[in-house]
């Protein structure tokens, strides 16, 4: 913290940067990336560094020992990798893919996911859901159905209103995509799987605005 604070007064952004692509590399996150982008940008270096940052998630190569790393040495310990890390991190990749709003990247790492099995932790899948559902809205409101079935499953009333959520989302795309007959297909599924889970139908029920299902009569 020290040396990133005389490096801005110095207003020494390639070595801003470079402290910054160091962070990265010991805590890959959105909030990183970005502070990565706006002090390269500044030398404009950002093309070359994004290239290594990502490059970095998908295979564990440190960006500074790649061809072409535009920044000078950082000053500090250079980290490595931990051993319990996995590449690709996923989780990272789809998360940068939504910050940066290209869904045709979210939905190949998240595919790998699926997959390869790389673990769902750090996923969040309604967030995306979200952002691809003008992209591939198909895949959205799959994402949506699997997770409401997922908390249904559970037979817990909380989870059920959770679901309910989810449920919601899902309707609006497929009404947005004229596909109201196919959803309320798949909600007469649901509501005769469940049939007997009376608090579940109550809840999908009472749901405020336009129901999601059909009252019971």
């Amino acid at each position: 913290d020290k040396l990133m604070e005389i490096r801005i007064k110095e207003k020494n952004w390639s070595a801003v940067a470079a402290i910054q692509a160091d962070e990265f590399v010991r805590n890959p996150s959105r909030n990183t990336f970005s502070d990565c982008k706006k002090s390269s940008g500044k030398v404009k270096a950002w093309s070359v560094v994004r290239k290594s940052l990502l490059q970095y998630l998908e295979k564990g190569e440190l960006p500074w020992k790649l061809k072409g790393w535009p920044l000078p040495a950082s000053g500090l310990d250079k980290p490595e990798p931990e051993r319990k890390d996995r590449y690709p991190m996923a989780d990272k990749l789809i998360a940068i893919a939504i910050l940066e709003k290209k869904p045709d990247q979210v939905l190949h790492w998240y595919d790998q996911i699926l997959r390869k099995g790389f673990g769902w932790y750090g996923v969040n899948d309604d967030e995306v859901a979200a952002s691809v559902q003008s992209y591939a809205p198909e895949r959205a409101v799959d994402i949506w159905k699997n997770k409401a079935e997922r908390l249904i499953a559970q037979v817990k009333p909380k989870a059920y209103r959770e679901a309910a959520k989810y449920l919601r989302k899902a309707g609006l795309v497929m009404e947005r995509q004229k596909k109201s007959k196919q959803w309320d297909e798949y909600l007469q599924g649901l509501r005769q799987q469940h049939a007997r889970k009376i608090r579940l139908m109550e809840i999908l029920d009472g749901l405020k605005g336009k129901p999601i299902l059909k009252k019971r009569g």
